[in-house]
């Protein structure tokens, strides 16, 4: 069987983390061969970029890293957001027709209960 490729876009806040290990470790499970920004070969990739780009902004770098994947898949803020690089990264990854994952965040706090998700189908017309 054949891995799909995956980049793991995420805040540079959580490199070196419990949670881009658990990030890492759910895309392994899943399948996945991982690609992460936070390694020594990627950062030793990016030195040689800016030697080679001197006048070009370096996340050019990391979005072309995150098309040549299979997949790309993101860890978003707590608060939904997404920091510029990642937002970067994971447009490169749209605009070139990837496949996008969203990592889960703040799940509890997005869940809504029976009588809002009500409320929220009486908003939208469809009750």
């Amino acid at each position: 069987m054949i891995k799909l490729s995956c980049y793991y876009a995420h805040f540079m806040g959580i490199y070196d983390t419990p949670q881009e290990e658990r990030d890492i470790e759910l895309l392994n499970t899943l399948g996945f061969s991982v690609t992460n920004p936070n390694c020594d070969r990627v950062r030793e990739g990016l030195e040689l970029y800016k030697e080679d780009h001197p006048n070009e902004n370096y996340m050019l770098y990391f979005e072309d890293i995150a098309v040549s994947h299979d997949v790309v898949a993101f860890r978003a803020l707590p608060d939904g957001t997404l920091p510029g690089g990642v937002a970067k990264e994971v447009m490169a990854a749209k605009a070139a027709g990837k496949i996008i994952i969203e990592l889960p965040c703040g799940i509890a706090r997005r869940c809504m209960n029976h009588e809002e998700t009500v409320e929220y189908l009486e908003n939208i017309g469809q009750r």
